[in-house]
């Protein structure tokens, strides 16, 4: 079960709160009443697996967030054709930035 600790409590028992996470699972941290951060023990497949398994977690964050600006602007209705058109212009102006210099 999730539980929510506050910084406070956090800075004057960490302890007790990492023990708590250890037992329970993940915590949320809050800071004035709102989540900040969460705490999630260490899963015992060591390090680098946790670290993967965490970097994966924010890049499925950055997709969904590249995704939901995309429909937001429209450039996910966008055909082949048009996308071809748009990648062909960007390498033109490339082209002339670097040819300028």
């Amino acid at each position: 079960m999730i539980s929510f600790i506050s910084t406070r409590e956090l800075s004057k028992q960490p302890g007790k709160v990492m023990r708590k996470a250890s037992a329970d699972g993940p915590q949320v941290i809050t800071q004035n009443g709102v989540p900040a951060a969460y705490l999630v023990p260490t899963s015992g497949r060591g390090i680098e697996a946790d670290l993967d398994a965490l970097r994966r977690l924010l890049l499925g964050r950055a997709l969904d967030a590249a995704q939901a600006e995309a429909a937001r602007s429209g450039a996910s209705e966008l055909s082949m054709e048009e996308i071809n058109a748009e990648i062909a212009a960007v390498r033109r102006q490339r082209k002339t930035r670097q040819r300028d210099r």
